[in-house]
């Protein structure tokens, strides 16, 4: 299996972006447009004449080493493929990576098996919206013993949503570079008809609970979301979700809600990502 590691000057971006499109699993995250938003520091694996490719960003340690990794909250990044990722596949990519991979996140249940690899489970949380809502209700063990609130929608521009974010989030290392991606990610996102912001509390003036969804694929993905801290804000949080399936049930949709530790309360499934470094 002939798999180059090219610098992003040199990838044809046509070809990547065709292969991102009908990759049996595609997604926004996969696409130059978000590839260059989220930083311009990246290299492409590139299968054949672009027949599977899987992007790695890359930075310098604290040692001033280059390590390469994948966005390990905002969004995973492959590896997207026109075949089948079958777990062949998934081994040619992970022994074609360069040296000093931090993290990669694979679409792969159970051991990769290669030496000196170091995978861990990762868990995130998928909801199908096929049915009707009236269906999918009956799932949501939280309602047995909700309160009644009555909950007003809020209008949100892209910087106050993400300046709740950062308020209402733990502070981390990165999260000052993450503030600026998010909004370069949310104006793209927004400019191709992609992506939504929404934003619910009690009344119009206190924003309790607030997210953003890029639809690609087949799939309703939380890019970002934020709430409150205490039982006011898990409530809110809980409408949020509530509401992003009462407005899109009945449609071939997938919820991806990430690792929201709610999840399950609305039926969600749980599934297994394995993240690999060496």
């Amino acid at each position: 299996m002939d798999i180059q590691l090219l610098p992003a000057s040199e990838i044809d971006q046509l070809k990547w972006n065709s292969c991102v499109h009908y990759a049996t699993h595609p997604s926004f995250s996969g696409y130059t447009w978000y590839l260059n938003a989220y930083s311009k520091d990246w290299v492409g694996l590139v299968e054949g004449d672009y027949e599977s490719v899987m992007p790695l960003f890359f930075q310098k340690d604290w040692l001033g080493r280059t390590v390469y990794n994948q966005p390990r909250h905002i969004a995973p990044t492959g590896p997207f493929s026109i075949h089948v990722i079958s777990r062949p596949r998934i081994l040619s990519f992970l022994k074609s990576m360069p040296d000093r991979v931090q993290d990669a996140l694979l679409p792969w249940e159970g051991q990769i098996g290669l030496p000196e690899i170091t995978d861990i489970q990762e868990e995130r949380y998928l909801l199908h919206l096929y049915g009707p809502y009236t269906d999918l209700e009956k799932a949501f063990t939280w309602k047995e013993d909700a309160p009644y609130i009555e909950w007003s929608m809020i209008q949100l521009q892209p910087e106050a949503m993400v300046d709740f974010w950062k308020e209402n989030t733990p502070r981390y290392r990165q999260k000052g570079k993450d503030y600026h991606r998010y909004l370069r990610i949310m104006y793209q996102a927004m400019h191709r008809g992609l992506g939504f912001m929404t934003g619910i509390g009690r009344d119009t003036d206190q924003l309790e609970a607030a997210a953003f969804f890029i639809s690609s694929g087949g799939v309703l993905y939380r890019l970002l979301s934020a709430s409150l801290p205490g039982s006011k804000g898990m409530e809110a949080n809980r409408a949020m979700i509530d509401l992003m399936i009462q407005t899109h049930a009945g449609r071939p949709l997938i919820l991806d809600l990430k690792n929201d530790p709610q999840a399950a309360s609305f039926g969600a499934t749980r599934l297994q990502y394995t993240r690999v470094s060496n």
